[in-house]
This record gives structure tokens, C-alpha cells and sequence, in this order.
């Protein structure tokens, strides 16, 4: 059987940096593309994804409490976030670093932010509007560096993250917050990975047997 689809690729050269280029392409048939399976068969991989999803909540409450932030609840949303950047970044282990250097970036642009409203407090009402207004702009350039740190998306989603951290934990130091967001956002990486291998790997298996 023969499928003509739209294909979007992400092109580069000297002249134009970044754009997406449709055009549409013959292939045959392969079980690894499409619907192949029946649900019975699908199923189970929801079902693991919800088991790796139970493991990181246990592990959650283990190690929450040695993050250097007090009497928190967990932190099981940084990295459920950043379970969903590893997928967005191409579901690759260089998609996985691009989101890890992506919240190292951002969680800087968001301590520049922070720093810089301080520095003009005396706007007042302005004063975090001008931050974002300067940073905002260096945030998005970083589409044009590079491919390690061109994840614009990472970027502005740790940034958030943080921001988020000072208003649950207003006591802790940026710094702490810094690290604990690091830490599940690796831990997201780590399971975004492990969610792409068991997946491919039955996916492999059940085109195997339907054979």
C-alpha cells in the first residue's frame, strides 16, 4: 500500500536559518508507521508509560525531601514538564541534552529577570515589564546559536518554572531552587529516554509477530 503524506522538515543553510519546508514524499507501507495495532496491543504502552509514571512519584517522595528547599510537597511537576520538552525536542538523546542546556539557559534569563527588576524597582509598576522587555530579546535570538542551545521552547519554560519556585517557596534562595529544578528536569530527560527505547522496542516486537 502506498501513502502520500506532508512532511515537514526543519532546514538550514547560509542564507536562511530557519524555516519549515512541506513537500510531500512516496513510501511503502511499514508497520512502524500509522496505526499498525490493534488497541490491544496499544494499550500496553500506556500502560507501561503509567507504570514509569507511579516509579517517579515514589522516587518523588524519596528525594524530595534531601532538595535543599524545606518542608516542600514534592516536585513531581518540573519533571513531568520536563518529560513532555524531551518529546518536543525531537525524542532524541541530543533532544534531551538541547532541553537540559535549554533550562540552564533559562533559569539565567530567569535570575537576569529578577535582578534587572530590581535594579529599576524605582519604576514601580514597570519594573518587571522592562526586565522581560531586555531579556525577552536574547531569549528568542538563541534560536540562531548553537543546535545545543537553540531550544527557544526549554528556554522560556524553565524561566517559568523558576518563576514559579519564587512564588511557591518565596524563602528559598535562587539558587536552591536552581538545582532542585535541574535535578527533575534531568530526571525528566531520563525518563523521556526510557519512554522512547521501551516504546520502540515493543513497537519493533509487535511489527515482528504481525508479520
Amino acid at each position: 500500500m502506498i501513502f502520500r503524506v506532508l512532511k515537514t522538515e526543519v532546514c538550514r543553510n547560509n542564507k536562511i536559518d530557519f524555516y519549515l519546508c512541506f513537500h510531500t514524499v512516496n513510501f511503502k507501507f511499514s508497520p512502524l508507521n500509522f496505526n499498525f495495532m490493534d488497541f490491544k496491543k496499544f494499550v500496553v504502552i500506556p500502560v507501561f508509560i503509567a507504570f514509569l509514571a507511579s516509579a517517579f512519584i515514589v522516587l518523588d517522595q524519596l528525594i524530595s525531601p534531601l532538595m535543599p528547599i524545606a518542608d516542600n510537597k514534592g516536585f513531581g511537576w518540573v519533571t513531568f514538564q520536563a518529560w513532555a520538552m524531551y518529546f518536543l525536542a525531537g525524542c532524541t538523546v541530543k533532544g534531551g541534552a538541547r532541553t537540559f542546556l535549554g533550562y540552564v539557559l533559562g533559569l539565567l534569563s530567569a535570575v537576569i529577570i529578577i535582578k534587572l527588576a530590581g535594579l529599576v524597582g524605582s519604576t514601580g509598576f514597570w519594573a518587571v515589564p522592562i526586565a522581560v522587555l531586555i531579556m525577552v530579546i536574547p531569549m528568542c535570538s538563541m534560536e540562531r546559536a548553537n543546535s545545543y542551545i537553540d531550544f527557544v521552547p526549554a528556554i522560556f519554560v524553565s524561566s517559568a518554572v523558576l518563576f514559579a519556585f519564587t512564588q511557591i517557596y518565596p524563602a528559598t534562595s535562587l539558587a536552591s531552587s536552581a538545582i532542585t529544578i535541574l535535578v527533575y528536569c534531568a530526571i525528566g530527560m531520563i525518563l523521556g529516554y526510557v519512554t522512547i527505547y521501551l516504546r520502540t522496542a515493543y513497537e519493533k516486537k509487535v511489527a515482528k509477530t504481525s508479520k
